[in-house]
């Protein structure tokens, strides 16, 4: 440590940063019992620091331990993070330089040297610090020696061994580690303040958070937060950018909130510090060249796996294109979720679920529960249904979000097969009837659950429907094991049908249990679509009809295929048919000279359309704008079978019955 000479001025300026420290730390350290940082935590730093290098003696630290000093021992060996946040762009610049003081004290302390044995624990302290041949210790956030010797209270402790020996106790030791210095070293920490005053913050650099959430399947909200060394709860003071920051980021108050509970949310301090210890390059400068951040990002990568293991990994654009799939469930969760549906808990595991009461001082309320978990595996009904059709049409063959879809629909069946799941179906309007017209469609047995409820409900089986005089709405919940069984669920599916609050639990249900999710699914495990294709392009999933439809028009192969998407998809733009089909714009031209040649199709400019080509005759408004023809087609496919979708169809089944409806009614404009 440095000599006291000359310090005494360098010690009152960066004390005048006291107030703004804990703000600046934000919740690196203040979370999980390490109490509160407080105004005195630089005074105990350096106090701490003198003692350690033996500039003070026991009796003058333990004269200046106060109780206002936090804990702050969880960052020895781990100052790097306080580095990291230093030099990021996230941080305000007040903070900023309430940091570099931070680390400008503690590259003066025995903290800051390699050579140095640390340990931090805790202790039933009996005094505040200690000192003999073979070391120091001191306690970090004590109170007066006299408090101290007679509660024994449960301390935080930071000791040095000089030699072989252990250092002295200050009481019962509960717990001790190593706390090895990694990055942090006191050259390291000069040239890094040095660096930050001279250049600013480090700029930067969005490619690095693409790398960083690729390498580890963090939403790319986390990955800029970690970037920054921003991971604490993102409503605690100091946890989160500020407005400007999260411009820069191009996150929200609402990512970041979504991004905790999907990332962070059961990791500790000790987790968080550990792992943003050491990701800084060895010389600071390497930050402020090309590519620096990107290499903090690949260090930090390397980091999460070691310490918390690789989620499933989608592709980026696979993530950013799954955002609005489901609208509950954000792109990441959702991708996470297919990816690798084996490690999400509600699609392994039954679910019991019953009614409870939960009376207002008004109204006689019965919900599902346990709430939490009942509402979550809605959500993941909705989600894995509508990923699996949206994988399926809009992601290529060997995505591994594709590929995994099939298992979370398998797995989710399986749930829903559980006799002991309840779920919200609708509120049934009886209109102020007599409850004969419930009990007409549901029987009269009682339902019988765990608890005693306030209202009456009978039971078939199938639907459990409450019983309640003088009130229009009945609540109707069904057990989706029973679903498909026999006539009940043709009654159930009547009221739901035509309920005004129909809940989208039960519509999920029937879609899952449909033909066309079948179908879907299992056309992803055939891989029978060469990877890298799109289900969406005729050419690689119904080549013989594109064959067919060539041969019938007399167009080339690359035309036939164009005609059949624009028969058949709701939305064929110019952007999504080059993606499906893999063409260059000069090729898509190409494709439909001789469609418009043959009056197949025609050239018009359409505000919000996305593409120049549609199919003669009137459409939509949209959005996006559409040929009326395909509501003709839509309405003749689903009265040939009306038990499907025809949006639910294997794609190539809705390029045949499209071409079909096409050759038995052409599209054409009107006379």
């Amino acid at each position: 440590m440095a000599d006291e000479t000359g310090q005494t001025d360098d010690r009152a300026r960066l004390f005048e940063h006291e107030r703004n420290v804990e703000i600046a730390l934000g919740q690196l350290v203040t979370r999980s019992g390490f109490g509160r940082l407080s105004g005195s935590t630089l005074a105990h730093i350096d106090m701490a620091g003198r003692f350690l290098a033996g500039a003070l003696d026991p009796a003058t630290a333990a004269a200046a331990q106060t109780s206002d000093a936090c804990p702050w021992a969880p960052l020895v060996g781990r100052i790097g993070a306080v580095a990291l946040r230093a030099v990021s762009p996230a941080t305000a610049d007040q903070h900023r330089e309430t940091l570099l003081a931070l680390l400008e004290l503690w590259s003066r302390t025995p903290m800051a040297d390699p050579a140095v044995r640390l340990r931090r624990g805790r202790v039933a302290a009996s005094v505040t610090a200690a000192r003999d041949e073979h070391g120091a210790a001191v306690a970090i956030g004590g109170a007066d020696a006299e408090w101290v010797a007679r509660k024994n209270p449960e301390l935080s402790f930071l000791d040095s061994a000089f030699g072989q020996g252990d250092p002295p106790a200050l009481g019962r030791v509960v717990d001790v580690t190593d706390a090895p210095l990694g990055w942090g070293t006191a050259d390291q920490l000069t040239r890094l303040i040095a660096l930050v005053r001279a250049k600013g913050p480090v700029p930067w650099d969005r490619k690095a958070v693409d790398l960083l959430a690729g390498k580890t399947g963090l939403s790319r909200t986390t990955a800029s937060v970690a970037l920054c060394g921003f991971l604490g709860h993102p409503n605690a003071r100091g946890g989160k950018p500020t407005p400007q920051a999260r411009k820069t980021l191009k996150v929200t108050l609402g990512d970041l909130e979504d991004a905790w509970f999907r990332d962070l949310e059961g990791h500790t301090d000790e987790d968080r510090l550990e792992l943003l210890a050491d990701v800084l390059p060895q010389d600071p400068e390497e930050l402020w060249a090309p590519g620096g951040l990107s290499e903090v990002a690949l260090r930090l990568a390397q980091a999460w796996q070691q310490r918390f293991g690789t989620k499933a990994v989608a592709p980026l654009d696979t993530i950013q294109a799954a955002e609005k799939v489901a609208p509950n469930i954000t792109g990441a969760q959702l991708c996470e979720w297919l990816a690798d549906p084996g490690a999400v808990p509600l699609l392994t595991k039954d679910l019991d679920s019953w009614l409870e009461s939960d009376d207002t001082p008004r109204y006689k309320n019965q919900k599902c529960v346990p709430a939490a978990e009942t509402l979550q595996l809605r959500n993941l009904i909705e989600a894995v249904l509508l990923g699996l059709r949206w994988s399926y049409e809009e992601l290529p063959a060997g995505d591994p979000v594709r590929e995994g879809a099939p298992a979370a629909y398998d797995l989710l069946l399986q749930r829903l097969a559980h006799p002991g799941l309840l779920l919200p179906a609708c509120l049934f309007d009886v209109a102020w009837q007599e409850l004969d017209v419930i009990t007409d469609r549901f029987g009269t047995v009682p339902y019988s659950g765990p608890s005693e409820l306030t209202v009456d409900y009978v039971d078939d089986g199938l639907t459990v429907a409450s019983l309640v005089e003088h009130q229009r709405l009945a609540s109707l919940f069904f057990r989706p094991a029973a679903y498909g069984v026999d006539a009940r669920t043709e009654r159930l599916a009547e009221v739901v049908d035509a309920s005004r609050d129909s809940r989208h639990a039960f519509e999920r249900v029937r879609l899952l249990r449909g033909k066309g999710a079948e179908a879907m699914a299992h056309r992803i495990r055939s891989g029978a679509l060469p990877e890298g294709a799109y289900e969406a392009d005729p050419s690689a999933s119904a080549p013989s009809l594109v064959e067919e439809v060539a041969g019938r028009l007399d167009v080339p192969p690359d035309s036939a295929a164009l005609y059949l998407q624009l028969l058949t998809l709701a939305d064929p733009t110019d952007r999504n048919v080059r993606k499906w089909n893999r063409w260059t714009p000069a090729r898509l031209r190409k494709a439909a000279d001789p469609l418009v040649a043959r009056d197949l199709v025609i050239r018009h400019e359409h505000r919000g359309a996305g593409r120049k080509i549609f199919l003669p005759g009137p459409w939509t408004q949209g959005p996006p704008p559409q040929e009326t023809w395909k509501t003709d087609l839509k309405t003749a496919a689903e009265a040939e079978d009306p038990h499907t979708p025809f949006i639910w169809r294997p794609l190539p089944d809705r390029f045949t019955q499209a071409w079909h409806h096409a050759q038995k009614q052409p599209p054409t404009a009107p006379a």
